[in-house]
């Protein structure tokens, strides 16, 4: 659950199978592997709190708790539905567009000189004045690899020099209006 101050509550209840020692909270962020964001929990926990200062405004963020015993831990619990970080000292001009939607699937073609040409359609929803190209080689975090392009943009090539050969990419396209970044 989102507070108002920015940080997130994450309730669970114990397992009915086994013996808990302690608990682990994991969270994903939108597009990123998944991660623990505490230390262990003592088992009498059933709720715990991320402070702001864990998150990143704006993201979308889904939560799992892990069992913890003194051998081995459990499967984590079922993902949480999403929950967006929101910043506690910003807020958004009364005016603020809102949000992008997201924009359609992103394709991608390897082209014979080495680049790849990303193209997308527009968000149905929302202000963009921007898009920003997300790059992920297979084993390696998410990456921009464009500046921010303009806002009725539908394709971009990424360089040859900015990939390294013989590797898999999965590419994303990023929405933005002057305010707020959307999905």
């Amino acid at each position: 659950m989102a507070n108002s101050d920015g940080s997130i509550t994450v309730t669970w209840a114990a397992p009915v199978e086994g013996t808990v020692t302690s608990y682990v909270i994991l969270a994903t962020r939108e597009g990123q592997p998944r991660r623990a964001i505490t230390h262990r929990l003592p088992s009498s926990s059933g709720s715990f709190v991320i402070q702001p200062s864990e998150l990143i405004p704006g993201a979308s963020y889904s939560f799992q708790v892990a069992p913890i015993n003194v051998h081995t831990h459990g499967p984590p619990s079922a993902a949480s539905a999403p929950v967006v970080a929101v910043s506690p000292t910003a807020t958004l001009p009364e005016n603020a567009a809102p949000a992008p939607g997201r924009p359609g699937p992103a394709q991608a073609v390897a082209n014979a000189d080495g680049s790849v040409s990303v193209s997308w359609s527009a968000p149905t929803e929302g202000t963009v004045t921007s898009y920003v190209i997300l790059a992920t080689r297979e084993g390696q975090p998410r990456h921009a690899i464009s500046n921010r392009l303009p806002g009725d943009a539908t394709s971009y090539l990424v360089r040859p020099d900015a990939l390294v050969p013989g590797n898999q990419y999965t590419f994303q396209v990023g929405p933005l209006n002057q305010h707020i970044h959307g999905p």
